[in-house]
């Protein structure tokens, strides 16, 4: 039989979103953690201060999720990721003229707003309304591209570090992610259909629910929430201190240190589309499970870890990085299974504002820990318990 118009197209909107994911989040939330020890190495900050700025990114972001999502359930979403990668690549060139740690934190405040226009949100909100069937896949590939960012970036980074510094390298990176969004919103609005009065209407699952107040009314929500907040905590806990603990803590050089970021990254692209597989096939409350358990296992891996053991190094990147990205995954199909409708977009920003200021919190928690005992071994065992 052959396939309807709408089976046809949606796989180019899938493979335009798996490009815009991949420029905002493969730079943003993976690869720029990596300029960390470069930030302390110039300024001499603190892990808590060069940190700083990722804490108030996740909270502008957390807080302009809902308007975003507001946005996303009236209006073209092609357009408002543009504008998104717009201010996304304003704030990475400005980020490489930062001076001071305040600027650094105005700059971060942009990114956040940025991510929240061309982000995660508006990203699955598309493709959600596209993909009624094997939802499970086509969010792995999406979810995939961050991950898949996150291990070339870090080689290109790394390799602009060498040769050229990080003010100019991030400034660079900043123009090229800018290219890579508006092109790709570009050949999104070319197709008519993907208007937000043509696009095929969404499916919501049997369980979903028909609006913003009847979600807030259900303890589900609130189960959701707590499960989801308490996993993005350790997610984004770990994402951004990983290459402090890396460089300053277990003295990895620095030549290594992309390389592992790379692994890390690259692991999670096999994550991403293999825990969204499974999904598809199997009850996606086990599937959860399994991912969150290998998270926990890597991260005990962690607090273990020294330079000189190479194969475990390289095991905790693989084992970490499946794991975080399957948990992700499972979050996104978790949310949807739910709640996926005419309101999705509304209830999505809801859950990814409390979710991004559990993640807020739990960079700004580590973040002290460390400063407290003098290294991470306590938060990393915290985290995985």
């Amino acid at each position: 039989m052959p396939k309807a118009p709408q089976d046809r197209r949606k796989w180019p909107v899938l493979s335009g979103l798996f490009l815009v994911y991949m420029a905002s989040n493969g730079i943003t939330l993976h690869t720029l953690p990596l300029l960390y020890p470069e930030l302390i190495e110039t300024f001499g900050w603190r892990a808590s201060e060069v940190t700083l700025p990722a804490t108030v990114f996740f909270i502008v972001g957390a807080l302009t999720s809902p308007p975003a999502g507001w946005l996303l359930d009236r209006y073209s979403s092609r357009l408002i990721i543009a504008l998104g990668g717009l201010l996304l690549c304003i704030g990475l060139v400005a980020y490489g003229m930062t001076q001071t740690l305040w600027q650094l934190v105005a700059v971060y405040a942009l990114l956040g707003l940025a991510l929240s226009l061309c982000g995660l949100v508006s990203n699955m909100v598309m493709l959600t309304s596209w993909f009624a069937s094997g939802r499970g896949r086509a969010t792995g590939i999406l979810l995939m591209a961050s991950s898949l960012g996150g291990a070339l970036f870090p080689f290109i980074v790394g390799t602009g570090l060498e040769q050229s510094g990080w003010r100019t390298t991030v400034m660079l990176a900043g123009i090229g992610v800018g290219i890579a969004i508006l092109g790709s919103a570009w050949l999104l609005l070319r197709d008519g259909r993907l208007t937000s009065q043509a696009a095929p209407a969404p499916s919501p699952s049997p369980r979903g629910v028909g609006s913003l107040n009847a979600a807030l009314k259900e303890r589900r929500f609130y189960a959701i929430i707590f499960i989801t907040g308490s996993l993005w905590f350790i997610i984004i806990a770990l994402t951004q201190h990983q290459s402090i603990h890396l460089a300053r803590d277990i003295g990895l050089a620095k030549t290594l240190l992309p390389a592992v970021f790379s692994l890390f990254f690259g692991s999670s692209v096999i994550g991403k589309l293999g825990f969204g597989l499974l999904s598809d096939r199997f009850d996606l409350h086990k599937v959860m499970a399994i991912s969150i358990l290998l998270l926990a296992l890597a991260l005990l891996l962690l607090a273990q870890l020294s330079a000189l053991d190479r194969v475990l190094l390289y095991l905790y990147a693989v084992m970490a990085g499946i794991g975080f990205s399957g948990t992700f995954t499972c979050i996104q199909l978790l949310i949807a299974s739910h709640y996926s409708g005419t309101h999705y977009g509304r209830i999505l920003a809801i859950v990814v504002l409390i979710d991004t200021l559990c993640g807020a919190l739990g960079t700004r928690v580590v973040a002290l820990l460390r400063e407290s005992q003098g290294n991470y071994q306590m938060a990393l065992t915290i985290m995985a318990t």
